[in-house]
C-alpha cells in the first residue's frame, strides 16, 4: 500500500512570492554600463581643444579670423568652468568623449556628441557649446 501526503495548508496567491515573472525586464539593464572610454580630466580636455584650435589657426583663411577670435573667447568660458569644476559629471563625461573623438579626427562622432550636449544642456552651457561647434566646423574645414 502506497500512501501519499497531501498538503493540508492551502496556497494563497496573494502571499506567494514570485522571483522572476515572464514579463519582468532582466536586472542587468538597470546597472550602469561601463564605457570603454577613458575618463579625461579637465586639463586633458583643455589641451586637446587648444591643439585643435591651434591647427585651425595655422590653416585659417582671412575670412575665418573673426570666427577664430570669437571661438577663443567662448572657449575661455569653458576653460574657466573646467578649472572651477562647475560642469556636471554628465557634461564632463560627454565632453571628454567628444575630445577623444576630436583627437582621433573622428568628427562625425564629435558632432553627434556635441548635438546631444546642445539639446540637453544648451540653457546652462550654451556660450561655450557654440564655441565648440565653431571649432568643430573650422577643424572640419582644415581636414578637407
Amino acid at each position: 500500500m502506497v500512501t501519499t501526503k497531501i498538503a493540508t495548508e492551502p496556497t494563497d496567491f496573494r502571499t506567494a512570492s514570485i522571483t522572476q515573472h515572464w514579463n519582468d525586464p532582466p536586472q542587468k539593464i538597470f546597472h550602469k554600463v561601463e564605457d570603454d572610454h577613458k575618463q579625461l580630466n579637465s586639463s586633458q580636455i583643455c589641451l586637446i581643444i587648444q591643439k585643435a584650435l591651434e591647427i585651425c589657426k595655422d590653416n585659417a583663411k582671412n575670412s575665418d579670423k573673426k570666427i577664430i577670435l570669437d571661438t577663443e573667447k567662448r572657449l575661455e568660458i569653458l576653460y574657466e568652468k573646467l578649472e572651477s569644476k562647475q560642469l556636471s559629471e554628465s557634461v564632463l563625461g560627454r565632453l571628454g568623449r567628444l575630445c577623444e573623438y576630436l583627437e582621433l579626427k573622428d568628427l562625425n562622432n564629435s558632432i553627434t556628441i556635441h548635438g546631444n550636449l546642445m539639446t540637453t544642456d544648451f540653457d546652462k552651457e550654451g556660450k561655450w557649446l557654440l564655441g565648440i561647434k565653431r571649432l568643430l566646423d573650422l577643424y572640419q574645414k582644415t581636414l578637407k
